[in-house]
């Protein structure tokens, strides 16, 4: 059968797989045996792995740390298409039209929860494999589908597979933009910890989830003799920048509200953190607190290009650095906050360590989640491939370009991010009304079967 006319036949069954994948709610959860992750995760890994073996793919599970789907070649040489299954949550329901894990449709369009990260290209590439199996074509080399399960909260599960199976030298993830991202700048998670003790008042300061995310609400609490702080309160402009408080008796509680996005693009969201730290400095609590509040502010609150760190360096092949603040808890006289940093090719892990022992005196600082700037030249057969195939499709040139975002690309010794967010269009991963359009859908699945039948022609 024609590949193309397969996944026209087919793309209603593939809208209606997508959709109850899209209703499995795999956060990241508590560990149990066979589910690493959860079990959230594992039944969406399972559910995965079940729609591979009937399409007619060989499917097998990694010890529910991940999967694989795929259909073999002459040759033995492998090419890895690499998708992820888990989810970064979906707290801030009210700013959802339709809830994030009923996967409702609304004017052909599919609002859910990891429809574009990384649901939706996972569906598209297995329904892609299917067309190739049925078309009849022998592939030179192996097409591997490889299902993560741990992307959004540290990658254990590329890991375990790689130490246990061997990664793929070769290969793509459907986890980003178009063209093809063949640049991705490295990614440092560092926490930062130091006493913060207050004589005067009881401070509590919290907000964020995930150092990934650019924090949507932050909150503080102040309890002792709040009268004092009323003329700044009054004088202050809060509804310009997005603050609401409450007094009573001995108690100040204070919200920020922002507006999320992926930390590689932080200018896209809006940090809750900035506007609620320019109000407590201009409340000047004084003591530890006081002072590290008023240090945190000067140096990272509005500054997400490093400057306030040492940090505002950038290179022509991969751009600028981006800095995120991501969690802080300021509670019992001890700060606790993480920042994720992503950094140009031509810097290191060392180079940022060192600026943030610089910037933090006195605050003890250790490692999160690091990964290394990942680059792949132009003139490498995957990327001309790639090129062919979208231009083919799409009737535009094919550009390559750099991201401050980590896909499974930057796990292989030769790997791109190929799709799935068209250029121009507004960044959807992470943030409240994730959606996809069934027609993209569709347009992608056609791709990547392009793509396939491309890669295991290539001599």
């Amino acid at each position: 059968m024609d590949i193309h006319k397969y996944i026209d036949q087919n793309s209603e069954q593939m809208v209606k797989e997508l959709v109850q994948l899209l209703r499995i709610p795999s956060v990241e959860g508590t560990p149990e045996e066979g589910a690493p992750f959860g079990k959230e995760v594992r039944s969406a890994l399972d559910y995965t792995l079940s729609l591979c073996q009937r399409l007619g793919l060989k499917a097998v599970n990694v010890d529910g740390y991940a999967g694989y789907a795929e259909i073999e070649g002459v040759s033995g040489q492998e090419i890895g298409v690499l998708t992820h299954l888990d989810v970064v949550p979906a707290k801030d329901l009210e700013n959802w039209e339709l809830p994030p894990f009923d996967a409702k449709c609304r004017d052909g369009v599919i609002y859910a929860r990891g429809i574009c990260d990384d649901k939706g290209p996972a569906i598209a590439s297995i329904y892609a494999l299917a067309a190739l199996k049925q078309s009849g074509i022998v592939p030179k080399r192996n097409i591997r589908l490889i299902f993560g399960c741990n992307e959004e909260s540290g990658w254990g599960c590329i890991d375990y597979y790689s130490a246990k199976i061997g990664l793929p030298e070769v290969g793509f993830s459907p986890d980003a933009d178009y063209p093809i991202i063949n640049t991705e700048k490295g990614i440092y998670h560092g926490e930062l910890k130091a006493s913060a003790k207050c004589e005067d008042w009881s401070i509590t300061v919290r907000g964020g989830d995930r150092p990934n995310v650019v924090v949507p609400q932050a909150t503080a609490v102040i309890k002792g003799n709040i009268d004092r702080l009323s003329r700044t309160l009054l004088e202050y402009d809060a509804h310009q920048n997005g603050i609401s408080f409450t007094a009573e008796g001995d108690t100040l509680s204070i919200t920020a509200e922002g507006r999320a996005a992926h930390a590689s693009t932080p200018h896209l969201g809006k940090n809750a953190f900035f506007a609620l730290f320019d109000l407590l400095d201009k409340l000047d609590l004084g003591g530890e607190a006081g002072k590290h509040i008023r240090h945190i502010n000067n140096a990272l609150c509005f500054k997400s290009d490093g400057s306030g760190i040492g940090l505002a360096i950038k290179d022509d092949i991969s751009g600028a650095l981006t800095v995120n603040l991501g969690i802080l808890d300021l509670k019992d006289g001890e700060l606790t906050f993480t920042l994720d940093i992503r950094y140009p090719i031509t810097a290191s892990d060392s180079d940022i360590r060192t600026a943030l022992k610089a910037a933090f005196p006195g605050f003890e600082l250790r490692d999160g989640h690091v990964q290394q700037p990942h680059h792949t030249p132009e003139d490498h057969f995957l990327v001309k491939a790639l090129k062919r195939v979208y231009e083919r499709n799409t009737g535009k040139e094919a550009t390559c370009i750099a991201i401050g975002g980590g896909t499974y690309a930057r796990a292989l010794k030769t790997g791109v991010a190929f799709g799935v967010t068209r250029p121009g269009a507004p960044e959807l991963a992470h943030n409240a009304n994730e959606r996809m359009s069934i027609t993209d859908l569709i347009e992608d699945t056609h791709m990547f079967a392009d793509a396939y039948v491309e890669l295991v022609s290539e001599e």
